[in-house]
Parts: structure tokens; C-alpha cells; sequence
């Protein structure tokens, strides 16, 4: 059950946004950590653990295979682990290039895990009206992926062969795009309306659980990151690993818990109220 899916859209894109902007500037191990053990718990929980574990093993061979090429390419450090002819794999790069895949895996999963939930409709109930041609491309391209996907499978059960397997997927998108496109200018797509607003099919208004929602994710975003930058919490990887933290930087820890779980607090809440429900029948 998605009850964290049930939310407003705003508040989805809001989550995701924060989530996104504090993994890509804060370069922190901890909180690395945390995107992806959160970002992968979701993901498994939308996508289903038979669906989800495979992608989010590619995601963590990832993160090994990036420490690896680091420690390979770049020998900075001053802890030698072990000497490749005559140059050293020290620890250090070992370490940054782990978080460096860390931060590709966790980005991977947090897209993957918007794709799930921020539909076309939802996209187009946020900037439909404001930016139609922008919303109306980006809601093509997130569901182009899919179909490509689909279409492979559907190739794959029906022709053992790989040959022509790409060239059959470029013209089925094709065709696509300009059926739809066809349809849309028939229908009077981009048409000036006059004295007319624009309407959506996923119209709804924010209501009160949401605008609650969204105070509460601006308050753990901001907090954590004032908190964050205001603190002693430093990390350096070169010349040698080096971590301090102090309270306040604990603190946004904590907060940035709490923001990066509040989908699957959300999701576990609403499963254990239907099953509370279950249980009364």
C-alpha cells in the first residue's frame, strides 16, 4: 500500500526536489548513507521485492565498481593498501570513489522511485497550465522509457534473435510519436482558446493534511541544512581520512532521517491502519 502516493502532487515534487538538491550538495558519508538505504527501502517497496532487488543490486555494484576505477585512476592518499607496479591503490580513493558511486546509486534509486509516483498526470496537475509544452514533454519522455521496455519484452518473447532488435524499437517509437502527434493536432492540441482556462484531468486542491505535510518537509529540509552548515561536521578524504562531528551536526542527522523516511513512514502507517481495519471485519 502507497498512502505516501495519495498526497498531492505538490507535496511529492516537493520531497523529491528536497531530497535531490540536499544528496547532490551535501557530500557527506552519513548522509550518503541515508539517501541510500532510504531511496532503496522505498524503491524496493513500490517495485516489490522480487521486481526491485535486481535494480537495486545493479546500484550497489555500482558503488563498488566506482571505488574501484577511483583507486585505480587516481592515487592520491598516503594509505597504501597495495601497489600497482609503481603506482599505489591507497585507501583514500578507495573510500571517495565508493561515495561517489554512493551518491550515482542513491540518485538512481530516488529517480527511480519519482518515476514510480510523480505520473504524467500529476505532472501535467502541476504545470499544466502555467508551462503546458514543457509538462507535455517531460510526461512523453517519462513514459517513453517504459514503453521502450515493454516493447523489448514483447520482441524478446516473440524473436530469439538480438539482430534488428534496436532498429525495431527506434521505429515502433517513431510511429508513436507521430500517431500521437497526429491525434494531438487533430484535436486542436495548442489551439489559442478564447475567454477558456485550461483544465486538467487530475485536477484536486491541497488539502489540509497536505499543506501539513508540506510544512513539515520544508522544516526538516531547512533546519537540517542550517543545522549542517552551522556545525563542526567535516569530512576530508585527501591527504588522509579525516571526520569530525559535533551536536549540531547530530541534530541534522536526525532531521535528515526524518526527511528522507517520512514516504515510508507514511507507506508502513497506512499498513498497519488497513490491517488494524482487517482485523475488526
Amino acid at each position: 500500500m502507497n498512502g505516501f502516493n495519495k498526497y498531492h502532487p505538490a507535496v511529492i515534487f516537493m520531497y523529491f526536489v528536497a531530497v535531490t538538491v540536499i544528496t547532490v550538495f551535501v557530500f557527506d558519508p552519513v548522509l550518503l548513507g541515508i539517501a541510500l538505504l532510504s531511496q532503496g527501502a522505498f524503491y524496493l517497496h513500490l517495485k516489490g521485492t522480487s521486481e526491485g532487488i535486481s535494480f537495486v543490486g545493479k546500484c550497489l555494484g555500482m558503488v563498488v565498481i566506482c571505488g574501484g576505477i577511483n583507486a585505480l585512476v587516481n592515487h592520491r592518499g598516503v594509505t597504501v593498501l597495495c601497489w600497482m607496479g609503481e603506482l599505489p591503490v591507497t585507501a583514500e580513493c578507495l573510500f571517495y570513489g565508493c561515495m561517489t558511486g554512493t551518491l550515482l546509486a542513491a540518485s538512481l534509486l530516488m529517480f527511480g522511485c519519482c518515476s514510480q509516483i510523480m505520473t504524467s498526470e500529476k505532472i501535467l496537475c502541476l504545470f499544466g497550465n502555467r508551462l503546458p509544452h514543457v509538462s507535455l514533454l517531460f510526461s512523453m519522455a517519462l513514459r517513453l522509457i517504459p514503453k521502450i521496455r515493454r516493447d523489448y519484452k514483447k520482441i524478446r518473447e516473440n524473436h530469439k534473435l538480438q539482430t534488428g532488435i534496436l532498429t525495431t524499437l527506434v521505429g515502433l517509437a517513431l510511429e508513436d510519436s507521430l500517431e500521437m502527434g497526429t491525434a494531438m493536432r487533430d484535436r486542436g492540441y495548442g489551439k489559442p482558446l478564447k475567454g477558456k482556462r485550461r483544465t486538467s484531468i487530475y485536477a484536486r486542491r491541497l488539502q489540509r493534511r497536505d499543506l501539513v505535510l508540506m510544512v513539515c518537509l520544508f522544516l526538516a529540509a531547512s533546519m537540517g541544512m542550517g543545522l549542517y552548515a552551522c556545525s563542526q561536521t567535516r569530512f576530508l578524504a585527501f591527504p588522509y581520512i579525516e571526520y569530525s562531528r559535533d551536536g549540531m551536526g547530530t541534530g541534522a542527522y536526525f532531521l535528515y532521517v526524518l526527511l528522507f523516511f517520512i514516504p515510508m513512514g507514511i507507506n508502513i502507517r497506512e499498513e498497519l491502519r488497513w490491517k488494524h481495519i482487517v482485523s475488526k471485519i
